[in-house]
């Protein structure tokens, strides 16, 4: 009897365990699954493939894998009956893609003069950043970066350069910042654009500073400075110099996807 006790359960313990191990292989193809990863991230998104080390997930707009050793739990959404996520799970790990806008107010003054490579750079976001539905980056989080180069008047072809690279953003309330790759770059207009350069011009003027500045990132700091949105001065008066003050307005846009980690509200 004892013996026959032990057997059952052993049995009862292989059968729990068997039943508490992610299947991902019975998942149908194109079915919307929520995968929780074994650092408590969940992925949600739509079956798109498996193979022998990775699942494929069609993400929004994007797509995900995740390592078939880092899976802790795979379930099949039913909005009809939607049930909650294991303990486990503590944020839903999102895909910022590459190319995101974001609308920002500098907070630190930096300037082709007086700057130098490194020099911390902090901005405020202005707008909320929303991923798939969800505010990733709410507005007032807080931008963090540095000047990547600079150059004063005089140094390469008369005219003055700046650029700024901003590498996370950070949400309060949440231990660790989100990592970013987003550069601006600025350029002073060349001399027979002095005119056209000072403060004080209408908006339309304001879209001509950001042609010479450089293509599109540089038409959206133009409009700022002609609208009156924000304080960035490009002089050019004697010197040429980049100068752009705390305050000014600017929308730069990543260059490469990131993962946001949003953590996930419980009701007590």
């Amino acid at each position: 009897m004892k013996y026959l006790a032990l057997l059952s359960c052993a049995y009862v313990v292989a059968i729990v365990g068997c039943a508490s191990r992610p299947d991902v292989e019975t998942v149908p193809v194109g079915t919307e699954v929520e995968i929780v990863r074994q650092d408590g991230g969940v992925v949600h998104g739509t079956l798109t493939g498996r193979d022998e080390r990775t699942v494929s997930l069609g993400v929004g707009k994007t797509g995900r894998s995740v390592p078939r050793d880092q899976i802790a739990d795979v379930r099949v959404v039913d909005r009809a009956k939607p049930t909650p996520l294991p303990p486990l799970a503590k944020f839903r790990a999102l895909t910022l893609p590459e190319g995101t806008r974001l609308h920002l107010r500098l907070e630190s003054f930096v300037a082709s003069d007086t700057s130098r490579v490194e020099d911390p750079v902090e901005a405020t976001l202005i707008d909320g950043v929303l991923v798939d539905g969800i505010e990733v980056f709410p507005a007032g989080s807080v931008v963090r970066g540095d000047v990547a180069a600079v150059d004063p008047s005089g140094k390469v072809k008369g005219r003055a350069s700046l650029a700024l690279r901003f590498t996370s953003v950070a949400v309060a309330g949440r231990a660790e910042p989100t990592a970013i790759v987003a550069r601006h770059d600025y350029l002073a207009p060349a001399t027979k654009g002095k005119d056209a350069a000072k403060i004080g011009i209408p908006a339309a003027g304001g879209a001509i500073i950001g042609g010479i500045l450089g293509g599109k990132k540089g038409a959206a700091i133009g409009a700022a400075v002609g609208g009156g949105g924000g304080t960035a001065v490009v002089l050019a008066t004697s010197g040429d110099e980049v100068r752009l003050a705390s305050g000014t307005v600017l929308t730069v846009s990543t260059d490469e996807a990131s993962e946001v980690r949003v953590p996930i509200a419980r009701s007590l």
